[in-house]
């Protein structure tokens, strides 16, 4: 798997100026900078992989697609199979992402899979223990979600999917939630656990950028889900008032040295723009739910109130 990995994410670096000889050997010319124009070689197997087809699939409509030449065939639901079972190790995890982001046939197959807990409850569960992750394993399982989730039907399904319990989830005994609301709490500790720890501001908006892709599909919320996201809000909100406070505060500290009152300024200002930004995040969130899904989540509404 690390080969394979290995292999399909090599790229090979070349200026426009690089002379390419027929034999396949790259003369590089020692004058040229590389920063003027770069480019990449094509790479034979990311392209084999991106281009791999279902063995399931007619074949031949595999046999008419020429311009693509020969065709990789895999058994898609073997592979589903065992993406559920090792999930746990990073280098699966880097191939799910390779093939969700790069086959739209592998895409698909996963998003009309009725079973999609096979790989989202490792993912959640993961994420449930972020702390033993590295900040890049952490994006890796959120873009993944991310790309699921751009997916109408995917969100649709997440929700009606209902999990008779969650061994792992530990603060709560979680008995016949749904898939969905599992992932809204699941995501919204991994953003409070990124606030206190990590404060990355991407790996945030990862967060709630798939929220906001699931908020006008949710249905049938838990009220423990519904609760965590007014709770966020809420968290959300102190913090902001606190930064405001903060500034306005040290402004006027500091108003006889005019430069270092600019300073203190900038920095909180920064951090008070980001918060802004998040809240406005989350309102938008709660008001697509409240706007296109209002009569199937009353324990929205009941948390709101």
């Amino acid at each position: 798997l690390l080969v394979l990995l290995i292999l399909i994410h090599y790229r090979k670096c070349i200026s426009m100026n690089e002379s390419i000889p027929t034999d396949g050997v790259y003369m590089s010319d020692s004058t040229t900078n590389v920063k003027d124009a770069p480019a990449f070689h094509e790479n034979p197997y990311c392209k084999a992989i991106n281009n791999a087809k279902d063995i399931q699939f007619d074949h031949a409509d595999v046999e008419g697609n020429a311009q693509n030449g020969p065709v990789v065939r895999l058994s898609f639901a073997s592979l589903f199979d065992a993406l559920g079972t090792c999930l746990k190790d990073e280098s699966s995890v880097l191939l799910l992402y390779s093939l969700v982001h790069g086959n739209c046939d592998f895409q698909e197959y996963v998003l009309v899979r009725t079973d999609l807990d096979t790989l989202l409850m490792p993912i959640l569960e993961m994420l449930y223990n972020a702390s033993r992750k590295t900040s890049n394993q952490i994006y890796m399982l959120l873009i993944i979600l991310l790309i699921l989730s751009q997916d109408s039907t995917f969100n649709a399904s997440v929700h009606k999917l209902v999990l008779p319990s969650v061994p792992w989830y530990q603060e709560r005994l979680m008995h016949q939630t749904s898939l969905g609301s599992l992932m809204v709490v699941v995501l919204i500790r991994t953003i409070k656990y990124n606030l206190s720890k990590l404060r990355d501001v991407y790996l945030h908006t990862n967060c709630l950028a798939i929220l906001a892709n699931m908020g006008p599909h949710a249905h049938r919320l838990s009220a423990y889900a519904s609760q965590r996201l007014v709770s966020l809000f809420d968290m959300l909100s102190r913090k902001y008032a606190k930064l405001a406070e903060l500034k306005n505060d040290k402004a006027l500290k500091v108003m006889s040295d005019q430069m270092e009152a600019d300073i203190i300024s900038d920095d909180t200002s920064t951090e008070l723009h980001i918060y802004t930004d998040f809240l406005r995040i989350v309102l938008e969130i709660i008001n697509a739910i409240l706007t296109y899904a209002l009569p199937r989540n009353p324990e929205v509404v009941y948390a709101v109130l």
